[in-house]
């Protein structure tokens, strides 16, 4: 007869602690970041730079989540430290001969800024102006041939740029 009555007690002790964890998860889940703490807010990386980033609409008014941290990039001098890296490490910079594009991504839970730098010839510039404006098939797949032969000299390189301010260059082997 103890057995049974013991049984109660058990399941008024596990009821009694079903809701207190229940309502702890909640409590502990539910605590929102400071701006200031929130990767997904400029406030961050206006602390993290010590500077003010203006023109930054929230997160969420981006199509890409991409977009919104590339602009903060650019306000917070990532581009520049990227050309000075590869010029210091590749002898590549914006010139007569190539021009660099940057694709820069960041975010998240990352704590570094990963750039692709792409060195793209000059003469590449014009190509499609002039195959727009050529009534010849034969002449415009000459066009395209030699913009092909262009494009073998393109080049590009991933430049890690850490909240730190330190760069590295991570090397992927051929599989």
């Amino acid at each position: 007869m103890n057995g049974i009555h013991a049984f109660p007690k058990v399941m008024k002790s596990i009821s009694f602690l079903f809701p207190a964890f229940f309502l702890f998860a909640l409590l502990g889940f539910s605590e929102s970041l400071k701006p200031a703490e929130d990767r997904r807010k400029v406030e961050f990386f206006e602390k993290l730079y010590d500077t003010t980033i203006t023109g930054i609409k929230p997160i969420e008014e981006y199509q890409d989540p991409d977009t919104f941290y590339s602009e903060i990039a650019k306000q917070v001098g990532i581009p520049e430290i990227v050309y000075e890296a590869v010029e210091k490490k590749f002898g590549w910079k914006n010139g007569d001969k190539n021009f660099l594009a940057l694709m820069i991504k960041g975010g998240g839970n990352s704590d570094d800024w990963g750039v692709m730098v792409t060195r793209i010839p000059n003469s590449i510039k014009g190509f499609k102006e002039e195959i727009m404006s050529t009534k010849s098939e034969v002449k415009k797949k000459e066009i395209r041939s030699k913009m092909l032969d262009v494009l073998k000299d393109m080049e590009m390189k991933m430049v890690v740029v850490g909240f730190d301010g330190k760069v590295s260059f991570p090397e992927f082997k051929d599989e």
